[in-house]
Order: C-alpha cells, then sequence, then structure tokens
C-alpha cells in the first residue's frame, strides 16, 4: 500500500508539471507569434551561407527570386525580416540558388550533355560568387557531383539541410532560455512550490483520485491533454485548481470562512522565517526546472508510472486467499 501512495504522489506531481508546461508551451507559443524568431533565424542562417552579412547583393536576390518570394508577403528588407517564411524546403533552396547563379532558361542556352551543363554552372558560380562564401562553398559541391547535374543539386540541399542543423540550434537554445525564464514567472506567480504541493497531495487523497483520474485519462487516449483556450489563460490559476483541485497562488490574509488557525496552516502563506523562505525558494526553482523540461517528457512519465500503477493495483485490490488448513 506504500507503493501504491508514493506511485499516486508521483501521478499528481506529474499531471501538475503536464499542465503548467503546456501553459508555458502556449506562452511561448505566443511570444513566437510577434517575435518571429525562426524567420529571423532562417534568414541569418542564409546570410551566413552567402557570406554576407549586412544582408545584401546575394540574399536580397534570392529571397526576391519568385521560388522564395512566393513563400511570404511583401519583398526582402534586411531591417525588417518579420515578414519572412520561417521555413523552405531544401529542394527549394537548391533550385532558387542555381537559378539565382545560373538562369540558364533566360539565355535560352541548353548544353548539350549533363557534364556541359555541371561545367556551364561552374562558371557561374565563378562569375557570380567569386571569392565569397558562397562560392568556396560551391566549388567542392560540384566538383564532388562528377560531372551529374542532379548530384549537384544534392549536394546543395545536404549543405543546406546541415546549415540548417546548426539554425535549429539557434532556435532551440533561445527557446530553452525562454521556456526557462516563463516557467520560473508562472512558478514563482502561481506559488507552484513543488515541495509544498507534494506534502499536500501526501494529505489530500481526494485531489490525488482526480489528477490521477484525468492522468488516466490523457494515457488512454494517447495524447497530451489540450492545453487552456484563450479566454482561460486570463486566469491560468482558476484553470489549473479545475484540472486538479490543487488550490495555487498567494494567500495574505484569511479567506472567507477561513480560521485563524487555518490560515496559519495554509501552505499559500507566504514564509514567516528564513529557513520557510529558503524551502519556498527551492520548491519553486524545482518546478521550474521541471517545467522546463517540457509537457512531452512529463507525459512519457506518466505514461511510464500508471503502466507500474496497474501492475500493482490489482494484486492490492484482490489480495490473495489465505488457504484453509
Amino acid at each position: 500500500m506504500f507503493g501504491s501512495e508514493i506511485l499516486d504522489l508521483a501521478i499528481g506531481l506529474s499531471m501538475m508539471f503536464l499542465v503548467l508546461s503546456l501553459v508555458c508551451s502556449s506562452m511561448r507559443e505566443a511570444v513566437e507569434t510577434v517575435m518571429k524568431h525562426r524567420a529571423r533565424d532562417l534568414e541569418r542562417g542564409i546570410r551566413e551561407m552567402f557570406g554576407e552579412v549586412q544582408g545584401k547583393d546575394l540574399v536580397a536576390l534570392f529571397y526576391n527570386s519568385p521560388l522564395i518570394n512566393g513563400l511570404f508577403r511583401g519583398d526582402y528588407d534586411p531591417k525588417n525580416t518579420g515578414n519572412l517564411p520561417s521555413y523552405i524546403p531544401a529542394k527549394t533552396f537548391s533550385l532558387a540558388v542555381m537559378d539565382l547563379l545560373w538562369p540558364a532558361a533566360q539565355h535560352g542556352q541548353t548544353p548539350a550533355n549533363a557534364a556541359d551543363m555541371v561545367n556551364d554552372f561552374k562558371s557561374a558560380v565563378t562569375q557570380v560568387a567569386g571569392n565569397s562564401n558562397l562560392g568556396r562553398a560551391l566549388m567542392p559541391l560540384v566538383e564532388s557531383a562528377h560531372g551529374d547535374i542532379k548530384q549537384v543539386r544534392t549536394n546543395i540541399e545536404d549543405w543546406y539541410n546541415s546549415a540548417m542543423d546548426r539554425v535549429s540550434g539557434w532556435y532551440k537554445r533561445r527557446t530553452q532560455i525562454i521556456i526557462g525564464a516563463l516557467a520560473l514567472t508562472v512558478s514563482a506567480l502561481m506559488n507552484a512550490d513543488a515541495l509544498a504541493i507534494a506534502r499536500y497531495l501526501n494529505t489530500e487523497q481526494t485531489t490525488r483520485s482526480v489528477l490521477i483520474a484525468r492522468a488516466q485519462t490523457a494515457v488512454e487516449q494517447k495524447s497530451l491533454p489540450a492545453g487552456p483556450q484563450v479566454p482561460e489563460m486570463l486566469d491560468p490559476l482558476r484553470w489549473i485548481e479545475q484540472q486538479g483541485g490543487v488550490p495555487l497562488g498567494w494567500v495574505v490574509r484569511p479567506r472567507t470562512g477561513q480560521s485563524p488557525a487555518e490560515f496559519d496552516q495554509d501552505w499559500r502563506r507566504p514564509p514567516q522565517s528564513l529557513d520557510g523562505w529558503i524551502y519556498k525558494i527551492l520548491g519553486l526553482l524545482f518546478t521550474t526546472f521541471a517545467i522546463s523540461l517540457g509537457a512531452p517528457f512529463w507525459f512519457d512519465v506518466l505514461n511510464r508510472i500508471m503502466v507500474i500503477r496497474s501492475t500493482i493495483k490489482p494484486s492490492e485490490k484482490s489480495p490473495e486467499e489465505k488457504s484453509k488448513a
């Protein structure tokens, strides 16, 4: 039975972390909608690939080319990149680069064979890109194609994908920092003290049952529980209380119907001693770290714990009968 209570407590905490992670993820998406970090990072990555940090010449021609310009509204402006696409397919990138450097169709020249096409493209790279980063990067890609123009395009796509891995690293690091800041803010404002919540769940079986039931539903549906809608996001404290029945927030004075003794025992009350504040800060930091792990992590944890719990519960509910001697 002791093991079952520990599992129930772990499920309750995991469910709380999952809900808080969903709230922070929704807030992160709102920030991304405004800041357009994906588009800015992609443009920065392409500028570095082309070797033009100020975003002039070839970068502007690239974004204003028909293949790329159709992916966003307006024209390319290096000082305002919020309207640029947040994703460019590798094939589209390679075709746009080749058309930028070697617009054979515009000149009406069609080489006799594939080898001549590669040589013409190589000459175009030398003439247009010259000794820039783009030119120095493309030359070995052309040489390694061994006269196959399709392989040239494939090599350019692979080069682009490798560069995008680096761009993805920029975005992930920034996202982790923003999620961490949001997690700390949410934890502090909502008084989501993991240590205090654990003590509360340990004594409130009804609340644990509510959280376990919601966790069971999420696991059975094999999907993350739906995050709060926009109106509910205006009052995330009330929404999370409704989800699990866990009272969150700060209580600075007795609530209606709350006796002075109950107010003194309310864990939402600000600490009255240095030791209390140390434990409070540790609890908030633990919650911040847990939220930063993300909703998918806690959903996976819930799945694993629920499986373990399902193997323990039957033996607890139906103990083996003693043999009659």
